[in-house]
């Protein structure tokens, strides 16, 4: 017997008639840290659905902890919120999800350099962001897509060299965490 994820009744009719199945019965709570969760999991399913992909208890698991956060978060992480949430999707099994969410586009990864990978939904519309890493404190910011445009085009047109930066983390230190900020 197949038992659903807490959704609505209007979820549950509309997935049972596309025939999407759900492994585990969960209750769905929510972090009060990102206030348009519920946005952000409603774009990514449009997006699998739009694909014609079904949507599985892990795919719906994955995407509504990374929408339940700002942060960025290493696969190991991942795996441990998905846990305390639906304990019954498998630690290999979030793995799995974030390597084919991560083809279909519904979620991005960010190297970190020296560290691991981090993951986060990928942005509606297709606007990706670039990241910087402050290498004191770890924390990740989010940076406009078009600000490594010029040297893009400078390393193509000086070297032959085609920059892909999404990947990456530019690596710094942040405000606060510069010398001359923490005496202040």
């Amino acid at each position: 017997m197949r038992r659903r994820l807490a959704a609505t009744p209007a979820e549950l009719a509309r997935d049972r008639d596309r025939g999407d199945t759900w492994g585990v019965t969960v209750q769905h709570r929510v972090r009060e840290s990102q206030p348009d969760s519920s946005g952000a999991v409603a774009r990514a399913i449009a997006t699998l659905r739009s694909g014609g992909h079904r949507i599985t208890a892990a795919r719906r698991a994955v995407i509504e902890v990374l929408a339940s956060t700002s942060d960025h978060p290493s696969a190991d992480q991942l795996c441990g919120w998905v846990s305390e949430r639906y304990p019954a999707v498998h630690r290999a099994t979030v793995y799995r999800t974030l390597d084919r969410l991560t083809e279909l586009g519904v979620v991005t990864h960010v190297h970190i350099g020296g560290a691991a990978t981090t993951y986060h939904l990928a942005d509606s519309g297709g606007s990706d962001h670039l990241h910087a890493n402050c290498r004191v404190c770890g924390r990740i910011i989010d940076l406009p897509a078009d600000l490594l445009d010029p040297i893009g085009r400078q390393l193509a047109r000086d070297s032959g060299f085609h920059l892909d930066a999404a990947h990456v983390a530019l690596s710094g230190t942040c405000d606060g965490c510069l010398p001359d900020r923490q005496a202040d």
